[in-house]
């Protein structure tokens, strides 16, 4: 019987053993998973703030006159005419090559932001003398993470008045 007694202590002492090792490894794979998750939180906002300043840029650069209107006529250097019979240019502009898009902040991330301006058709606003109408621009911003992943686009459009 004694011996019986030792087998059986030894049998339970490697279940136990072997329940906690299962306990661990959950832990660990639990506690990797959660880092991940916050390393790719913090890699989105980074690309967000780049992608914000680069908007902010662009938004300044266009309110300031640094664009002229001729400028969008050659659709290219990113700037651009808008066109209601093609896609819209910003799903299909390469934001790697820079003679398509204007290259812009760079901020915490390990590359430049990107943004392109499309010319929209001039309004008239209520209230407007219709020989003035305002013009309307959509400025497209894309921007990475630290990471080189997680990448942001945002877009605003602004009314100037001619």
């Amino acid at each position: 019987m004694r011996t019986l007694e030792k087998g059986s202590v030894l049998i339970i002492t490697l279940l136990l053993m072997v329940m906690l090792m299962i306990i661990t490894v959950a832990q660990i794979s639990q506690n990797s998973t959660h880092t991940h998750i916050a390393a790719n939180s913090a890699d989105a906002q980074i690309a967000f703030q780049t992608a914000e300043g680069a908007l902010n840029e662009a938004t300044n650069n266009l309110i300031a006159g640094n664009f002229a209107s001729s400028e969008f006529l050659s659709n290219s250097n990113g700037l651009y005419l808008f066109d209601a019979n093609n896609a819209p240019i910003w799903t299909t502009v390469d934001w790697s090559n820079s003679s398509a898009v204007i290259r812009s902040y760079q901020g915490r991330s390990h590359a430049q932001a990107a943004y392109m301006i499309e010319q929209l058709p001039s309004v008239i606003r209520p209230g407007q003398s219709a020989s003035q109408p305002a013009q309307v621009y959509r400025i497209t911003v894309r921007a990475i993470g630290a990471s080189g992943e997680s990448p942001v686009i945002l877009q605003s459009t602004e009314q100037l008045q001619q």
